[in-house]
């Protein structure tokens, strides 16, 4: 109970005399009227949480998809270069080896989250 609820409950007179009967009624008026806002308020609240579950589910998803893609196209990649360096090796051609190793260096150290700030929307 809410401390206004209790307090309109407490206010209600134990035995309630005929003359008293208008003032009971309009505190059990009051009283429920109170419970009514109060399930007011627990519905609003409900329809807030699961809109709120449904934004971070739908941002979930979003990321997750944007990740899975993001780390799928470096892997293609990096096996590319792999690809490139195996190729060089093969043929004893230290270019191509070079080549691969300088090309897999500079996107191992380049960050695919680093504008992560910028897809916060």
């Amino acid at each position: 109970m809410t401390e206004r609820t209790f307090e309109l409950f407490s206010r209600l007179p134990k035995e309630i005399p005929v003359s008293d009967a208008e003032e009971a009624l309009e505190l059990l008026a009051e009283f429920r009227q109170e419970k009514e806002i109060s399930k007011h308020d627990k519905i609003k609240a409900e329809a807030l949480k699961q809109l709120a579950l449904a934004e971070i589910t739908r941002k979930y998803d979003f990321y997750e998809k944007l990740f899975a893609a993001v780390f799928a196209e470096r892997k293609a990649i990096t096996e590319g270069f792999f690809r490139v360096i195996d190729q060089g090796i093969r043929e004893k051609n230290n270019d191509l080896v070079l080549a691969g190793l300088s090309s897999l260096s500079n996107m191992v150290a380049s960050s695919p989250l680093a504008n992560f700030r910028s897809l916060n929307h």
